[in-house]
């Protein structure tokens, strides 16, 4: 079915919701956006360090597995983030799958600013990079690859290490933080 169909198509209305375009309107891309909002997510702070030597730090929600054979996990970047351009093809970076009570974290990381690492314990991993303290899991990993993907970059990363801390993880749903019941 091409494009052209989809938009000449009656309205649908499920559960009282009437469905929307995204690429329609304001509106409707604030619907879209709450509608991922509804699928619930780990948190992890991507490290790296920078050409520079800058120890790096994002935060991402985006984060998945890809594949067991090779080992591989992919993640999300948008073309907007100033660290952008800091997780290349054969980069080093550590996943740091955040635990439930790192939110201050996790707000930390996902802001742009001086120094997010101050007051950070961290200890250096493979090729020196960043290793955030008190985290459920960590993840050692090179850039094989990156895609484009609208206003983000698709980053496939081959795990080289893993370390599983089994702790009650950080959890994002609805545009806010939360943790499994009864931890």
């Amino acid at each position: 079915m091409n494009s052209e169909a989809l938009h000449t198509e009656s309205d649908l209305t499920i559960g009282g919701e009437v469905g929307l375009d995204p690429s329609v309107d304001d509106d409707a891309r604030l619907a879209f956006r709450n509608a991922l909002g509804q699928f619930c997510t780990g948190v992890t702070t991507m490290t790296t360090i920078a050409p520079d030597g800058e120890q790096v730090g994002i935060t991402a929600s985006s984060f998945n597995s890809l594949s067991l054979d090779p080992p591989l996990i992919l993640w999300s970047i948008a073309d907007d983030t100033p660290s952008f351009d800091c997780f290349t093809v054969g980069d080093p970076f550590v996943v740091n799958v955040l635990a439930a009570d790192q939110q201050p974290v996790a707000m930390k990381f996902a802001q742009s600013g001086p120094d997010k690492f101050a007051g950070v314990k961290t200890q250096p991993g493979l090729r020196g990079i960043p290793i955030i303290d008190g985290c459920v899991a960590h993840l050692e990993c090179e850039v094989e690859a990156r895609h484009p993907g609208g206003d983000h970059d698709i980053i496939v990363g081959r795990v080289h290490r893993v370390f599983n801390l089994r702790k009650a993880p950080l959890l994002f749903h609805g545009g806010a933080f939360h943790s499994l019941p009864g931890q």
